[in-house]
């Protein structure tokens, strides 16, 4: 199957070369140069991948993308010369799956936006629901639902990849770069940075919800954990 990524980026020249990089790796690719003609682009030809820069006319990239979550969990890469941690977060935070500042490679970036697609076209590999409880915090993997005390709150995909991964080691450790893999990928084992701004956005959704329990433990150097409750987690 031929995957359709639409770019969003007003720099006629970056978008071209952009879209030529991605129909050399077989994709089908348009380009939107502003925020209003993105979103009539996601509604009318529903792309696989939407590739969103930040700074756009009409409507910028910040609203574009919360725009398209009200209307798919489609996956969204942020191609951005904003480069800020503030930025990142905001990104992931908003419900994007990545995010990557220009200038870029278009080998990474072709990468990542099929790393991006191989995350959302992967199938459940479980016949049985699966169901995680840790203390209030119950995690229904299979039907994509999060309740911090009976209460259900809304995570991003990034973040509830994130979650299940720490859920299923229960107050165990969980390695760096086995988060990346599980949240992300294989090809993302050295992107601790972008592990640290999502886990940050995780422990902020996690801490709203509960009134300000921190549900999220920090081993210094080596990964996080599900911490016990009524325990200072920090990091």
């Amino acid at each position: 199957m031929t995957h359709r990524v639409l770019v969003v980026e007003d720099d006629t020249e970056l978008a071209a070369l952009m879209e030529l990089w991605l129909r050399r790796d077989g994709m089908e690719a348009r380009i939107a140069t502003g925020g209003a003609d993105a979103l009539r682009s996601v509604y009318e030809w529903r792309p696989d991948l939407v590739s969103l820069d930040v700074g756009l006319p009409q409507l910028d990239g910040w609203e574009v993308c919360s725009r398209i979550r009200e209307l798919t969990s489609v996956p969204i890469l942020f191609v951005s010369a904003r480069g800020a941690e503030a930025d990142r977060v905001r990104g992931l935070q908003l419900g994007a799956d990545d995010y990557i500042t220009k200038p870029f490679s278009f080998r990474e970036y072709v990468a990542r936006v099929e790393a991006a697609l191989r995350r959302a076209s992967t199938p459940a590999d479980r016949t049985s629901r699966e169901l995680i409880q840790h203390h209030d915090l119950a995690v229904d993997v299979d039907g994509h639902r999060v309740l911090v005390a009976g209460r259900e709150i809304h995570l991003t995909p990034t973040e509830f990849r994130l979650l299940v991964s720490l859920a299923r080691h229960g107050g165990s450790m969980v390695s760096h770069g086995e988060l990346l893999h599980d949240a992300w990928g294989p090809e993302y084992r050295d992107e601790l940075p972008l592990l640290r701004t999502a886990i940050r956005g995780l422990r902020a959704r996690l801490a709203d919800a509960s009134g300000g329990t921190d549900y999220i433990g920090t081993e210094y150097g080596f990964g996080y954990r599900l911490a016990s409750l009524g325990v200072e987690a920090g990091g």
